[in-house]
């Protein structure tokens, strides 16, 4: 049984500094400056560093992005998840899945992936449906906190729907 908080959908939507704030004129000077000093670094890098640099730090956001979540994959076992080399244990390997798809998903969008704005319903929805097309079935389904059951069709019935 999924619970409902109350929460709005707005809660799920990428944050957006809307046109009126005070704020905005400032907040768009540093996001281009940062842009700007961003392109500088990566022309100033030869192409095969640029490309190692960009796979570090996509597993080093995997896994820190992954440790918010409650997911505790430690960093070689994500490099030995790149490689294909996945632990016997079911619950690590399944974590080393999770990890891989993170990382091939921001390769996917870092290569310039995505049709319209990230922000865009049509993008989000890509997003998930890459993401959770490499996932296990254990990792489609949330257990609910308070009695710590899932349905246990839920893994099926999930991974069907996104593909």
């Amino acid at each position: 049984m999924v619970r409902d908080d109350g929460e709005t959908v707005g809660l799920f939507e990428p944050l957006m500094v809307s046109e009126g704030s005070p704020a905005r004129a400032g907040l768009n000077d540093l996001v281009l400056e940062l842009a700007e000093k961003s392109a500088g670094f990566r022309s100033s890098l030869p192409a095969s560093m640029a490309e190692a640099l960009a796979d570090l730090v996509r597993a080093m956001n995997c896994y820190y992005s992954n440790l918010i979540e409650g997911h505790d994959t430690h960093p070689i076992d994500i490099e030995r998840a790149m490689q294909g080399d996945y632990s016997a244990d079911p619950k690590k390997r399944n974590l080393q899945l999770e990890a891989k798809a993170h990382v091939a998903v921001q390769k996917w969008i870092d290569e310039d992936g995505m049709a319209e704005p990230p922000t865009a319903p049509a993008s989000i929805i890509e997003l998930h449906r890459r993401f959770y097309e490499f996932l296990p079935p254990e990792l489609l389904c949330v257990e609910n906190p308070e009695d710590r059951r899932e349905d246990p069709r839920c893994a099926r019935r999930t991974a069907h729907a996104i593909r």
